[in-house]
């Protein structure tokens, strides 16, 4: 049980408020995610109904791993608009139905512990910088694309909010006079252009003006929402309509990141969100080509944009970051730093591998977590013919959470392999590799102090 006064196993829960989900997660205080659960944002009703499902969520998470509030240090809530953070109340949100709402002193009398609320973008920021691709950095900027547009700046561990806590609201900057309403109020704002309730509003636009696409068919079959998902697969199926939308989204995102570059010239930028987790593999590279042509370079070549090596995690992580600088344990501070403590690998050989005195017979992933899973070796055998062949895909699995480092033991004899777009994948998130034959692996991933992971293969 956690003393919260001289505890060594402090935890914390962070809660990403979005406009179509409410996620919880229980974050040790190395930043790994224990548990997590999600529930529907409510859309219609008083606020006090987002309220009770943010309050769900976090009994639903310590349910899930059997422990009670009084475990716990913080909470820290995310929410997709301006907070003031001193009071917890939510000054406006443009898209959901809190705006006006005190939500940190409720929270704190329904579960007994310090609760800290901050902006969304903010905290994905946060989250980045501590754990995520921006972790290197010195300052960073993360753009989170989903329902809206969030984003937040941090410097040297610090969080930028600005004079009246709104700094960072990079989905509000005008990207066209005179365009889309946005649900903010204002016109032409890159939130009315490029997130993911922009692009549903443009692909349902061109429907009705007699375009033809696959997403007619799939929102007959089951209507609701565009989400993520279904663009990525309406891309995978190239359709044409929705490929044209998604490009001028990705132009959008990578002139906003111009726009970025040229203010605040940040470090590192980090793109983030449902919508490039599920489509950056189509986007970054028009992103990428936009920031690349600008003809207004900067003096070190600084400014790189990367995809979030946090995924869904990020807000939750970054909320936790903010519940321990809450406490006075900010992360960013040395003395305060917290290791996962990893199993170690007892032996490899041909056909076995021994981790924490438990012999598989069959590949395995250790996740950074410190958790051992079964390697599911289907999906490189129906895309590449062999497990052999390590894709993006696979490291999705691999590498949630964000290591440093990723260790690949490529059989006995070295012959596992990783595709273009794995690399690709590992570069964009500032992930290391160290590819070796598996016995070599094992050495070097025992010996590593980063925050690591590992794909070992065991044959061959």
């Amino acid at each position: 049980m956690t003393d919260r006064n001289n505890n060594t196993k402090r935890m914390y829960v962070g809660v990403d408020v979005g406009g179509t989900k409410v996620l919880a997660a229980l974050v040790e205080e190395s930043g790994n995610v224990l548990t997590r659960c999600r529930c529907s944002t409510p859309r219609d009703g008083p606020p006090e109904r987002v309220v009770a499902a943010i309050e769900q969520s976090v009994d639903e998470v310590l349910g899930k791993a059997g422990i009670g509030p009084k475990e716990l240090t913080a909470v820290g809530v995310a929410i997709p608009g301006v907070v003031d953070p001193d009071t917890g109340r939510v000054i406006f949100a443009p898209n959901m139905c809190l705006t006006g709402v005190t939500i940190a002193p409720h929270m704190k009398d329904h579960l007994g512990v310090p609760v800290a609320v901050g902006n969304d973008g903010n905290l994905g920021a946060l989250g980045e910088a501590w754990l995520g691709s921006a972790r290197n950095a010195k300052s960073v900027v993360n753009v989170c694309v989903g329902t809206g547009i969030g984003s937040g700046i941090v410097r040297n561990g610090e969080l930028w909010l600005g004079a009246g806590e709104s700094a960072g609201e990079i989905g509000h900057i005008v990207m066209q006079i005179g365009g889309p309403k946005c649900g903010c109020g204002n016109l032409g704002c890159f939130e009315a252009m490029a997130s993911r309730t922009a692009i549903e509003r443009d692909i349902r636009l061109a429907i009705d003006r007699g375009g033809k696409s696959v997403v007619t068919e799939w929102l007959n079959e089951s209507p609701g929402r565009i989400r993520s998902g279904m663009l990525r697969r309406a891309l995978d199926a190239q359709d044409e309509l929705v490929t044209e939308v998604m490009r001028q989204a990705a132009v959008v995102i990578g002139h906003a990141c111009l726009t970025v570059r040229h203010l605040i010239d940040p470090e590192v930028i980090v793109l983030g969100g449902g919508v490039m987790e599920a489509c950056g593999e189509f986007m970054m590279p028009i992103v990428e080509d936009v920031v690349g042509n600008d003809q207004l370079p900067n003096a070190r070549g600084c400014g790189k944009v990367l995809l979030s090596a946090l995924g869904d995690d990020a807000v939750v992580i970054g909320a936790a970051a903010l519940a321990r600088g809450l406490v006075g344990r900010s992360p960013f501070k040395k003395q305060f730093t917290a290791k996962t403590t990893y199993p170690k690998i007892d032996r490899a050989v041909f056909g076995e591998i021994t981790v924490a005195a438990k012999t598989y017979d069959r590949d395995i992933y250790i996740r950074v977590d410190g958790k051992v899973k079964k390697r599911d070796k289907s999906t490189a055998k129906e895309l590449y013919g062999t497990s052999h062949v390590v894709g993006a895909e696979e490291l999705k699995k691999v590498c949630r959470g964000g290591p440093e480092v990723l260790f690949i033991g490529a059989g006995q004899s070295g012959l596992v392999e990783l595709t273009d777009e794995a690399g690709r994948y590992l570069e964009q998130r500032i992930i290391r590799c160290e590819l070796l034959p598996t016995p070599e692996a094992v050495g070097a991933y025992n010996r590593s102090q980063q925050r690591k992971a590992a794909l070992m293969h065991v044959t061959c």
